[in-house]
């Protein structure tokens, strides 16, 4: 009998990782005006000064979705393997990288960003102005890991089981369409285009990933039930 634990854990992680996404979604729109997208760096601080309890929700919601998605990386990858099986490697090993990179930066966030935010509001105009050019890092500033390796890795899935059909037709449209939010996401940012980052970001983080994750982990799930 085929052991098919890897597809089963697969798709319990990818349903929790849709679902997370959506936890993530909601929390963000009940974040302060001052943590969400185009609040200066300024507000940004002085809000997370007043109040972080909603960043660090949002911070330990993404390092824990991250890390559930790397099984339901070697899990959905499983599926196309031998498609192309090379490439698959190399593309779920980038995948799993940028959800590695994801869950240590958010990790980071949810400890640094409060205590930067304390002295931020202590701090004299000089040192204030010095903060505010820096603003709050990360490991991955410009999402080449997060969004931009996660992405390629989502592409290059759903295109080689839309020509193989082991993935319904339009979950692997969706899954395409994930794959293009995020890469326009990334280039919203290296291009400073804010307005293209937050639009496709927001697509792919509200609509098209939870959709997708959930899907796929739903399709996984019933093969594993099937094949046992």
């Amino acid at each position: 009998m085929k052991d098919n634990s890897m597809a089963k854990l697969g798709g319990i992680c990818s349903i929790l990782v849709g679902i997370l996404y959506l936890v993530v979604a909601v929390n963000y729109f009940l974040l302060p005006a001052g943590q969400q997208a185009g609040a200066s760096s300024s507000q940004f601080f002085a809000s997370v000064a007043e109040s972080s309890t909603g960043l660090v929700i949002q911070s330990w919601v993404l390092a824990l979705g991250a890390l559930l998605a790397i099984a339901a990386v070697m899990a959905i990858s499983d599926l196309v393997r031998s498609a192309n099986e090379g490439l698959i490697r190399w593309t779920s090993t980038l995948a799993i990288i940028g959800f590695a990179v994801q869950a240590v930066q958010s990790l980071m966030i949810q400890d640094h960003t409060p205590r930067l935010a304390a002295g931020y509001v202590q701090a004299d105009p000089s040192a204030q102005a010095a903060l505010e050019v820096m603003g709050p890092r990360g490991l991955d500033p410009e999402l080449w890991m997060v969004l931009g390796a996660v992405g390629l890795w989502v592409l290059v899935v759903n295109r080689l089981a839309l020509r193989g059909g082991q993935l319904p037709t339009g979950l692997a449209y969706v899954g395409l369409a994930l794959g293009i939010a995020y890469a326009l996401a990334v280039a919203g940012v290296v291009l400073q285009f804010p307005i293209l980052s937050a639009i496709t970001a927001g697509l792919a983080g509200v609509i098209l990933a939870p959709i997708w994750y959930i899907w796929t982990g739903l399709v996984l799930r019933r093969m594993s039930t099937e094949a046992s």
